[in-house]
Parts: structure tokens; C-alpha cells; sequence
């Protein structure tokens, strides 16, 4: 299979877009990633298409990604010839072949532009320009004829939704003529032209209509010239549009009045409608139009425009024909096929240049859930080298595609659809509580190693049934309780080994999280479930196991949280095995941070330990340090070393996590009951 990269930078991928999602579809069984600039559609609208997407956000962002992700071939479309060439030589650098794709003719006069584009050619497989018109201009500039490749545009089969009776009855148009112009609001596009020779047109045809869609720059500057010009009842502005395939069954003619253009697709696809273009004689027009047999090609001026287009609208018969040729001449020489096949061409043909790849084998990563704490696991993941994240899943689909954009992976609102299309390694599950059990069972499905976000689960059913599917498939498994991972825990559980805790105090003193989902307590399972299980969870490690506890808390209602019903202040009693016994407090109600911490005290030795330092007092004063390491970076490094087949060193296996959740389902229970439970008992209750 090979990986191929379809990258844009444009501002505007409009046709230049189309055209590379019409090399993607007919790259059947080819990897493809679309690359593109957050912001203009494509990367959202390839996503939804299935392909991997990248994000151009900066340059130094793309190299690096070139360098690693090390595609076969990096394939540019240049809108216009100053864009791409940062592209073309972080491309070069990574020793990926690179084939740019020429859209225009050469139009570049700026000394410096001229310098990057001869330059950047030089790092080139192939220069591939859309027609041959394309091709003589940038011969004529000095691009080196041995490079230069004509392929030229093609388009797929015309598809309108409904007939064109329909269609014309629904637009209310009746039996007037109908011109349509699909374009861009910009000088090139030539609106001024068509508007200019419209008195013209409306002397033979009063009752005709125009129908312009499009956005553009000059779309404020064209509104004004047709109310100014008095054409308002007769022109119509639709704006961008998704039914081009229809406009073009109801219209009688496309107009495309353009100063200049590469191998105008817009053109291409009216022929496939049977659509006759009346086009000005520009490059790339005439390669496409055949004058008097499929359409009609004029002098750009208004006079000569609008006679053409008055003679077609006068003459019936004549338009059939031309119909009928413009469908023949597009299957024959501008098919999708064609295209495509060439383009699979000159690829077979500069594949073997692939002089690069730093021959690291990397674990496939999927994501499940691309919020907040997905985010911290991509930041630290994307910095290993050894890792590449190839797909992300979310309810939410631009946010699966935002994500899935930061890495060229790719997005997906369907977790099992997912699984069902990726091929991964290993999975990580970062969803809300509520959301806990059915990734995890795909996982397992899948036999798939996977990393999970706190708590597994709000009922201790299904994290036991996972727990259980887990040690019999033998799994690697670990949950994001990252203060198992702080250095300064390191130190301390060192000094208990020797002088053992018998009193611990827990706090978790905080505001209440923006989430929604948090306030309710069927989907978080409340304040000590979500947040002080990280607490309970460190005192596990440190101490040994709980076996008694006893657990209370209160609700109070807040204006500023309609509906929220977790509890509002929670305290827990425990007792441990050892015979150390600790309280934990917790609260919502602040505005702020207030505490976040574990104290622990032993024989001559007290502790106050936080996720930012520690302190250790053996009465010689408070002395203070900091953490020295990322937690998180910790623990995703023991995970992916782990099911690389590495030493496992992970801290917190599912199974520990579930011990873990037990312990909170117990104080929960207690609270609920308002007696001190065993922790040992088997029944407790769903939150």
C-alpha cells in the first residue's frame, strides 16, 4: 500500500480542493492523507470522507511530521504559484519524493517569487501542470522541460439530484433562459464582464436569469454593481453551493468570463452535464471547449460575450447539439479515470526516490474521546518517536477531525467503525465516566493493549467484567492515576518503607468543573469518584489496603449550577490494613483551587504532599521541593514500552484501578447507608 500525502496550502482550495478529492477517491486502496490549512473545509470535509487529515498550522510543525510520518510521495497543489514551496522543501529535507501540481499558468512577476519557485523546482520528481497551456508557460519561464508533465483535469459522471423539469419548477425559472456562473468573487473570474454584458443579453432575452454561486472577495463589490445596475430581479447571488450538479441540469448555458485559467473544472464538469460553456479565449479554456461544437469561445469583451451568448440562447436545435458533444468530449479526454490513472503513473514512476526514513518501527495509537485530558496524552505522545496516533474517535466530529488533523490520522464520531478501519496497536480511552464499559469492551474485542482514563467505570459490575476479559486475554492495561508517577511519591514511599504512616489526611478543596456532564451524578459518580479518587487511589499505593471505611457527604442547591445534584462536601474515614487510618475531605463549593493534597504522618515524620512538591518535616524545619518530572509523560512512556514488548514497569494496571473504584463505591455506599462498611463486602451500589 502506498501512503500518499495530497497537501494544499491554498487560502481558497476551491477547485483545487475538488480536484485532490478526485484523486483521493480514485486512490482506491492507497493511504491517503489530505493536508491542508485549518479553516477553508477541506480538512473537515476529507475527514468525513474517511481519509487521514493534517493540519498546516507552521512549517517547522509540518517538516517534523514529514520527517516522521515519511509518506511515499508528497503531492502539492499549487493554487497559484506562489503557495507550496515551504511544503515542497520540508518534503525534499525528509527525502520523500515530491510531485507539485501546477493549477494555473505562470503568473508570477515578483522578483522573489520567481527566485522560490525555480529553486523549490529543482527539488522536484515531477512538475504536473493541468493542461497544456499550463505546461508552456511554465516551460517559458525556464522550468526545466524534462520535469514538466501534462495530465489533464478530469471529472467524474454528472449526478443531479432530480430531473431538470423538476428542477426549473422548484426555482421557479419556468421557460427563460438560464445562465449560471460558478466562480469565485475575485478579479480573475471576469463577473464585471458578464454584468457589462448583460443590457445585451436582455435586449434579445428579456426574460433572462443569471445565476452566480460563489464567495469570494469581490462578492460585497459585485452585490453593488448589480443592485446599482438595476439587475437585482434578474441576477441572483447564491453563495457557495452544494448543488452544482443541479444547478447545471436547469441552466442553458455556463458563462465563464475569466481572464485567465488553468483547466477550469467548473468547465468540465458542465460538459459532463451536457451544459454548453461560453467561455473567453484564455489558457486553458480552449484546451477544454471546443469553439462551435461543445461551446462557444470570445474575445473578452462585453460585445462579443453577450453576442455568443445570444445566438446559443436564440438557436434550440444548436444547444442540443452541443450538449451532446460537450458529454463525448468530456468521457474522451477529461474522465476522472484518466486522470487518475495517469496521476498512478507518474507516481509508479518517482516512487522508487524515496531516499528517506528513519527505520523506526512506531506503535499505532487510536484515541477514543479527543477532550481535554486526550489533549494532555497528545502532547506528550506526539514527542515520542517511536509512537504515531493514526486515528481518533468522538461523539463529536469536528472535534475527532481537530484532533485527528494535529497528527495526519484519522477521524471518526464511531468508536467500533474505527476499531473496524484502523489497524492500531494499542487504544487509549479518554472519555467522561458515564461513557466507560463499551470502549473498553471494543478493545478487548479487538485484543487490543489500552490505556484509560479514571474511573474505569461508575458501577462495579462492568469494571469487573472488563477486568476479568483482561487477565484472561492477558492484556496490557494501565489507568491514568498519574500521581503513582510523581518523583517526590518516589521519595516518599522510600521513607515509608522505613518509618511506616498511621495517620493520613486527604483534601481535595476545589471550584466545580465546567463540564456539565460532572454536576450530575449518574455521569460522573460526584466529587469523590472523579476528582478525590486520584487521593484514595495514591494512599492505596503508599499504604497498603483499606478495609473498613465510612463515608459522609451533603448537597447543597446552587444558582450557578441548575441541576447540578453530585455532592456538594464529602468526607471519608478509613481504615487500612496496616492499622493507619486517614480522613479525606472534600468540596466543590469553592471558587478557586484551594487544596489539592495528601499529608501522611508516622513516627517523627510528617509529609504534605501535593502534584507540584513536597514537604517532608523531621523537625529540623518545613524544607520544600518541587517535582523534577512530568507524571503524565511517566506514565504513557511505561504504557507504550509495555506493549511494545518492553520491561513492564506500568504502576497502575486495570486491575489495581478496579481495587481502587471499589474502595470509592464502598464510601459512596456508606454515605448512602450511613454505616461504616467492609470493604471486603461484595455488594455495592450504582452510582
Amino acid at each position: 500500500m502506498t501512503r500518499i500525502c495530497l497537501l494544499t496550502d491554498s487560502l481558497a482550495p476551491s477547485g483545487v480542493g475538488a480536484h485532490m478529492m478526485t484523486l483521493a477517491e480514485g486512490l482506491d486502496g492507497d493511504e491517503i492523507v489530505v493536508a491542508a490549512r485549518p479553516g477553508t473545509g477541506l480538512l473537515e470535509h476529507a475527514a468525513a470522507k474517511g481519509y487521514a487529515v493534517k493540519a498546516l498550522n507552521d512549517d517547522a510543525n509540518l517538516a517534523r511530521w514529514l520527517d516522521r510520518a515519511a509518506p511515499d510521495i508528497v503531492h502539492v497543489h499549487a493554487g497559484i504559484g506562489w503557495e507550496g514551496h515551504a511544503a515542497v522543501r520540508a518534503a525534499h529535507a525528509a527525502g520523500v519524493p515530491v510531485i507539485r501540481t501546477e493549477h494555473l499558468p505562470y503568473l508570477l512577476t515578483d522578483p522573489a517569487q520567481r527566485d522560490e519557485h525555480r529553486d523549490t523546482a529543482a527539488a522536484l520528481a515531477r512538475l504536473i501542470c493541468v493542461s497544456d497551456a499550463v505546461g508552456d508557460t511554465h516551460r517559458a519561464a525556464g522550468v526545466d522541460p524534462a520535469l514538466v508533465a501534462t495530465i489533464h483535469n478530469g471529472v467524474g459522471a454528472h449526478k443531479p439530484s432530480r430531473s431538470r423539469e423538476a428542477l426549473r419548477s422548484e426555482w421557479g425559472v419556468g421557460t427563460a433562459p438560464v445562465l449560471l456562473m460558478v466562480a469565485r468573487f475575485a478579479e480573475q473570474k471576469g463577473h464585471a464582464l458578464l454584468l457589462d454584458a448583460l443590457p445585451a443579453i436582455h435586449a434579445a432575452h428579456p426574460d433572462a436569469i443569471v445565476l452566480l454561486a460563489g464567495e469570494g472577495p469581490l462578492l460585497t463589490q459585485t452585490a453593488r454593481a448589480v443592485a446599482a445596475q438595476g439587475l437585482a430581479g434578474t441576477v441572483r447571488m447564491l453563495g457557495t453551493r452544494g448543488d452544482v450538479a443541479d444547478l447545471m441540469t436547469l441552466a442553458d448555458l455556463l458563462v465563464l468570463p475569466s481572464a485567465f485559467e488553468g483547466l477550469p473544472l467548473v468547465a468540465l464538469e458542465a460538459m459532463a452535464a451536457g451544459l454548453p460553456v461560453v467561455a473567453t479565449v484564455a489558457p486553458g479554456n480552449a484546451e477544454a471547449i471546443e469553439d462551435c461544437v461543445t461551446g462557444r469561445l470570445t474575445a473578452a469583451d462585453p460585445a462579443s460575450f453577450a453576442d455568443a451568448i445570444v445566438t446559443l440562447l436564440t438557436d434550440r436545435d444548436r444547444l442540443k447539439t452541443m450538449a451532446s458533444a460537450a458529454i463525448e468530449r468530456q468521457q474522451d479526454l477529461f474522465s476522472a479515470d484518466r486522470m487518475i490513472a495517469d496521476t498512478r503513473a507518474v507516481y509508479a514512476a518517482v516512487q522508487d526516490q524515496n531516499t528517506k526514513g528513519d527505520g523506526v518501527e512506531r506503535t499505532r495509537i487510536g484515541f477514543i474521546g479527543a477532550g481535554g485530558i486526550a489533549n494532555r496524552h497528545f502532547g506528550v505522545l506526539e514527542q515520542f518517536d517511536d509512537v504515531a496516533i493514526v486515528a481518533v474517535a468522538d461523539v463529536d466530529m469536528a472535534r475527532a477531525t481537530e484532533a485527528a488533523a494535529r497528527f495526519g490520522a484519522r477521524a471518526f464520531d464511531d468508536a467500533a467503525a474505527m476499531l473496524a478501519a484502523a489497524d492500531l496497536d494499542a487504544l487509549y480511552i479518554c472519555v467522561p465516566p458515564f461513557a466507560h464499559g463499551e470502549p473498553e469492551r471494543l478493545a478487548i474485542e479487538h485484543k487490543l493493549p489500552f490505556f484509560v482514563e479514571k474511573p474505569v467505570a461508575l458501577d462495579l459490575g462492568t469494571a469487573e467484567d472488563v477486568a476479568a476479559a483482561v487477565d484472561r486475554l492477558g492484556l496490557v492495561t494501565a489507568v491514568g492515576y498519574h500521581w503513582r508517577y510523581l518523583d517526590t511519591v518516589d521519595e516518599v514511599k522510600a521513607l515509608l518503607s522505613a518509618t511506616p504512616a498511621r495517620l493520613l489526611s486527604g483534601y481535595w478543596l476545589d471550584s466545580t468543573p465546567p463540564p456539565r456532564w460532572w454536576w450530575k451524578k449518574d455521569a460522573s459518580g460526584g466529587q469523590m469518584l472523579e476528582q478525590t479518587t486520584h487521593l484514595v487511589d495514591l494512599a492505596r499505593y503508599l499504604v497498603g489496603d483499606v478495609v473498613r471505611v465510612y463515608g459522609q457527604s451533603s448537597h447543597v442547591d446552587r444558582a450557578a449550577f441548575p441541576g447540578l445534584d453530585v455532592a456538594t462536601t464529602s468526607t471519608a474515614m478509613l481504615t487500612f490494613a496496616s492499622g493507619a487510618i486517614a480522613n479525606f475531605a472534600s468540596t466543590c463549593l469553592l471558587n478557586w483551587n484551594h487544596r489539592v493534597g495528601l499529608h501522611l504522618f508516622g513516627e517523627g515524620l510528617a509529609i504534605e504532599l501535593t502534584d507540584r512538591d513536597v514537604m517532608i518535616d523531621i523537625g529540623r524545619g518545613r524544607p520544600v521541593r518541587g517535582t523534577g518530572s512530568d507524571p503524565v509523560v511517566l506514565e504513557d512512556r511505561d504504557f507504550i514500552d509495555a506493549v511494545r514488548g518492553g520491561e513492564n514497569r506500568i504502576r497502575c494496571p486495570y486491575p489495581a484501578a478496579l481495587e481502587t473504584l471499589r474502595l470509592a463505591l464502598a464510601i459512596e455506599r456508606s454515605a448512602v447507608e450511613g454505616r461504616a462498611i467492609d470493604v471486603r463486602e461484595r455488594e455495592v451500589i450504582h452510582v
